[in-house]
């Protein structure tokens, strides 16, 4: 055996992978497709290339290039996606410096408006500009994003609300984005802005919000004076994380648990989790689970504001549910790569949004990490021998002793799911939370062996809140208190972690390089996984189906 022996496994069990599910590498090429087409540009000579792959590959059966002209027609497809979004801004930047930048705008209020409380009695909200132009119709943003900011009272009153059309004045600027393009800010309040239009009370925007404004009320029945507890509540179940505090907000940034207020695939995973085992119970057959989950998850992630995290994971879930109804077996890393290409091929310029990139970088780490960290952790922790000593006790006749011995089992086995979840997260998570935000977390690692299981709790509770608030208050309000304590036990493992020295430090931004050799290293890691495991052949990989057939 030789040095590089491991690495040849990983390399041939990667290629393996990628032989039973070309998703994963189609969607890796496209991905890579983008990042050129917004690094070089030139959409026409990118959409010319795939035109020619694509005459290519349509006379061409078989040959040793034609893997290769399909690699070349993805890329070629991702580039021009991108290079044409990138064009399109560089156009519009052009068009709105030629403009007098403080005129009178006309724009509709995105879906989503964000408060931020200032000194005294006044707030900013901050919000996106849908269908933004000026008055005399000179200009108009189709490519451009726009955030607007308008300062107004704390109180909300007379505030722009979700699908409003407004005519605001102000200072208007071109900047770069945190996702490092082009972007066009306003800033607008009371005395430069008139409401020119309400809401369509139809329309998708109107129905959301009005769905939201309902699930706020009802998640804190019976809670209202439970301190930082309802804004939290509130801030876990339904995304409004403008109503934490900015004390409560930097505990759990400093804990390394801030992600348990992002609606996105935990909370989705927790949801749908809950779904499952009620379709269960139901008797409902596998193939038709999706029938009835998909429409609920669908109905959460509109109550929750739809923000684009939730979409994105709750399109994963229903990719992977949709697949028994399609004859396919259902794979975790398939529904992600598929919910990928359908994401940034619709909007591209996401590839360098932060929060979508840790979204699937985090679900990535946990499909493809968690089920062999927790099967290694049991393993360690030797929750097979005491399966085994219970049922010694059985046959011995021993059955209160038996169940005192599975019942420490499940503890066992509980904590160390726990910490494989946190571990294979975590993973997938420091390169870039090094890489954006120059932070160092080794305490979240601990803390969300308390929290990471508090959140499902919250979830499964607030949830069941949520829908007895429809029939009754004081049910509503029992599953709230439940919900509220949970929480409460949140916020006190995450005050005791970031009191903790050394649980959190600042650090150098790690270099780009540095990001993707963290990563090339867990793709080789998951490939020595994957040959050193043979007997189990691709069932970590593929969420347990090949093992299961295998058996």
């Amino acid at each position: 055996m030789t040095v590089l022996d491991p690495f040849r496994r990983s390399a041939t069990s990667l290629m393996e992978q990628q032989r039973r599910q070309p998703l994963l590498g189609g969607c890796a090429l496209f991905l890579v497709g983008l990042v050129c087409g917004y690094r070089f540009g030139v959409w026409p000579a990118a959409a010319w290339g795939a035109v020619m792959c694509g005459l290519s590959l349509a006379r061409m059966r078989r040959s040793r290039m034609r893997n290769m002209l399909i690699a070349l027609f993805i890329v070629s497809l991702g580039w021009c996606d991108a290079a044409r979004d990138l064009d399109g801004r560089r156009k519009e930047v052009g068009q709105w410096k030629e403009q007098t930048q403080r005129q009178d705008f006309i724009c509709r209020v995105g879906p989503e408006v964000v408060m931020t409380p200032l000194r005294g009695n006044s707030a900013k909200y901050t919000f996106r500009g849908e269908a933004f132009r000026t008055e005399a119709g000179s200009f108009t943003c189709r490519h451009l994003p726009v955030e607007i900011g308008w300062f107004g009272a704390r109180d909300g009153r007379g505030a722009p609300k979700p699908g409003e059309v407004w005519r605001l004045k102000g200072r208007s600027k071109v900047r770069k984005g945190r996702d490092g393009l082009p972007m066009l800010t306003l800033d607008a309040g009371e005395e430069r802005s008139r409401k020119v239009a309400d809401t369509d009370m139809m329309s998708w925007t109107a129905r959301i919000d009005r769905t939201r404004r309902r699930a706020v009320g009802r998640v804190v029945t019976g809670i209202e004076d439970w301190g930082e507890i309802p804004s939290l509540n509130k801030a876990i179940l339904l995304g409004s994380r403008h109503a934490m505090s900015p004390e409560m907000r930097r505990v759990f940034v400093d804990s390394g648990t801030i992600h348990v207020f992002a609606i996105s695939g935990l909370h989705i995973v927790l949801v749908a989790a809950v779904l499952v085992l009620v379709v269960t119970t139901l008797g409902v057959p596998r193939p038709y689970w999706v029938v009835f989950v998909a429409p609920l998850l669908v109905f959460y992630t509109v109550t929750t504001g739809a923000r684009p995290s939730a979409v994105r994971a709750c399109l994963m879930a229903v990719l992977y549910f949709l697949a028994p109804l399609a004859g396919r077996k259902p794979s975790g890393l398939a529904a992600l790569s598929g919910t990928a290409l359908i994401v940034f091929a619709i909007h591209p310029w996401q590839i360098y949004d932060i929060g979508c990139v840790l979204s699937f970088a985090v679900m990535g780490g946990l499909v493809v990490f968690c089920r062999p960290f927790c099967k290694a952790g049991k393993r360690m922790c030797g929750v097979d021998r005491f399966e085994t000593h219970a049922r010694l006790l059985d046959a011995g006749g021993e059955k209160a002793r038996a169940r005192r011995v599975r019942g420490l089992a499940a503890m066992i086995g509980f904590v160390s799911d726990s910490f494989a979840v946190s571990l294979a997260a975590w993973l997938a998570s420091v390169p870039l939370t090094a890489y954006y935000f120059g932070r160092f977390t080794p305490g979240g690692l601990l803390a969300n062996l308390v929290i990471g299981p508090c959140s499902f709790f919250v979830v499964v509770a607030g949830c069941l809140g949520l829908a007895a608030g429809c029939v009754n208050d004081w049910v509503a309000s029992t599953f709230n208190h439940a919900a509220g304590f949970f929480t409460l036990v949140m916020v006190k493992t995450a005050e005791a972690t970031s009191a903790c020295p050394g649980s959190h430090f600042r650090i150098v931004k790690w270099a780009p390089w540095m990001v993707w050799l963290w990563f090339g290293g867990l793709l080789a890691f998951a490939g020595w996984l994957y040959a050193r495991r043979r007997q189990d052949g691709l069932a970590w990989l593929g969420d347990g189906v090949e093992q299961e057939n295998n058996v």
